[in-house]
């Protein structure tokens, strides 16, 4: 048994508290752990457990030490909660926040860490299949790089991201996801998203992070967007002028224009090669700890689990879900529709029975057409999409049953029954009657005749 020792909250927002915590296991082993235990009862909950749950198999299979770890859902106190890798650190928007500016070459590494995170993220494969997972963060944003004390840097967030895994749960229809400042403007114009938007959302952080101000609000048109990015540029050229060619080509209108990660790895690290000053684990070590002393006052705990401590057992209300676990057969029902360029998995639906024998007092009904599958509205999202196969033939009615060999005679197949052909004598009786009712009718017709005169 497992017991998880909650000791204080790392923050809290709407949707929940993220908590530091120890993880007991069997013989004593001990670890810390981060918490994100959710809110009840909030509007869209299941929702947000179903990414979370994406997140976490999503990073199972990136597996990478620069994107934050998530091990396993959990139920603690009647809530759902996830636990994450803990990290001391701060993330960039903190520091964009206190004012701070971070050298150019410290922002050279940190630049050149989630390039390289990203990259490793857009080629991923599926350790089994082999087959691209095409994940696209969609939300590389200040407050998703985080900054250790020692330096090292951790991507986060990977709970809106775009990517075809066969297990996935959650599907974004036609949304547009992620934070609107922070959004590449082709993908606000046309709700399609590449690769070319993660860069993009890394320029803007670093832009700000060099800067210690905000990039403000996106521009739709080029001709702002364009004078914006100059501008923005231009008011960090004197601090930061090595970085701005780079961070140009991160900004540029045209998403092909944009380097990809690995191209955008290199050149900053060979940037910060060749950049005097404070580097990254120098800076970190001055620059983090007091902003951690200051954010820990100022963190509530709505949820008051600080200080308690719980079971986690197999089963029951404090039974975990190790996702490490998870097999591919654990799919949901609903799943989005790939965009055209990513490779799309058909799966034939379940085969329609054959029908059955038609018991012989009823007429053989008509062949009908196998039920359709449902129709699955396409979006774009990158999942793996169960296509219908459809025959151009139409379907065969079906066949008699045979009759089984054995002594005791088969029951009549049905079938119609046949009239039996009619006698002479019943065919002579039948036209007497015919002509006597005409006879009769004629004899009533004269005599009304004859009374009407």
């Amino acid at each position: 048994m497992r017991k998880l020792a909650f000791i204080r909250p790392l923050g809290s927002g709407a949707v929940g508290t993220v908590y530091l915590a120890d993880m007991v296991s069997g013989r004593g082993f001990r670890r810390q752990v981060a918490v994100k235990v959710l809110m009840g009862g909030q509007p869209g909950a299941e929702q947000f457990l179903t990414r979370m749950r994406d997140e976490a198999r999503l990073l199972g299979l990136l597996n990478d030490e620069r994107i934050l770890e998530v091990s396993e859902l959990v139920r603690v106190a009647k809530r759902d909660a996830v636990i994450m890798e803990f990290v001391e650190g701060i993330d960039l928007s903190t520091v964009v926040e206190d004012g701070q500016v971070v050298p150019s070459r410290a922002l050279a590494e940190i630049g050149a860490m989630v390039a390289g995170a990203l990259h490793k993220a857009h080629i991923a494969t599926h350790p089994s299949s082999g087959e691209p997972l095409n994940v696209i963060h969609r939300d590389v944003k200040p407050a998703n790089v985080m900054v250790t004390v020692r330096g090292s840097v951790k991507l986060l967030d990977f709970g809106v991201a775009r990517a075809h895994f066969e297990a996935r749960e959650s599907f974004t229809g036609q949304l547009v996801l992620g934070t609107l400042n922070y959004m590449a403007p082709e993908y606000i114009v046309t709700g399609e998203v590449t690769q070319a938007a993660d860069i993009y959302g890394l320029g803007i952080a670093l832009f700000e992070a060099a800067s210690g101000k905000t990039f403000g609000q996106p521009r739709i048109r080029r001709e702002r967007f364009e004078e914006a990015v100059q501008e923005a540029l231009e008011s960090i050229q004197a601090t930061h002028g090595e970085l701005v060619p780079l961070m140009a080509g991160m900004l540029q209108w045209q998403p092909e224009d944009r380097p990809d990660g690995a191209t955008l790895e290199r050149a900053l690290m060979a940037a910060a090669d060749e950049l005097r000053g404070s580097s990254l684990r120098s800076w970190a070590a001055t620059a983090i700890p007091p902003l951690l002393e200051q954010s820990r006052p100022d963190i509530e705990d709505p949820i008051g689990l600080a200080g308690q401590q719980f079971d986690l057992e197999q089963g029951g209300a404090e039974s975990t879900a190790p996702f490490a676990t998870l097999a591919p057969e654990l799919v949901a029902s609903p799943r989005a529709a790939p965009p055209a360029s990513a490779p799309v998995r058909v799966v034939a639906p379940q085969p329609v029975s054959t029908p059955q024998p038609v018991p012989t007092p009823q007429p053989v009904p008509a062949p009908q057409s196998p039920p359709r599958p449902p129709v699955v509205e396409a979006a774009p999202v990158t999942a793996t999409l169960p296509l219908p196969s459809h025959s151009t033939s139409s379907p065969a009615p079906p066949q008699a049953p045979q009759p089984p060999r054995a002594a005791v005679p088969p029951p009549a197949a049905p079938a119609r029954p046949q009239p039996k052909p009619a006698s002479n004598l019943g065919l002579a009786v039948k036209s007497l009657l015919i002509g006597a009712g005409i006879g009769f009718i004629l004899v009533v017709v004269a005599a009304l005749v004859v009374l009407g005169n």
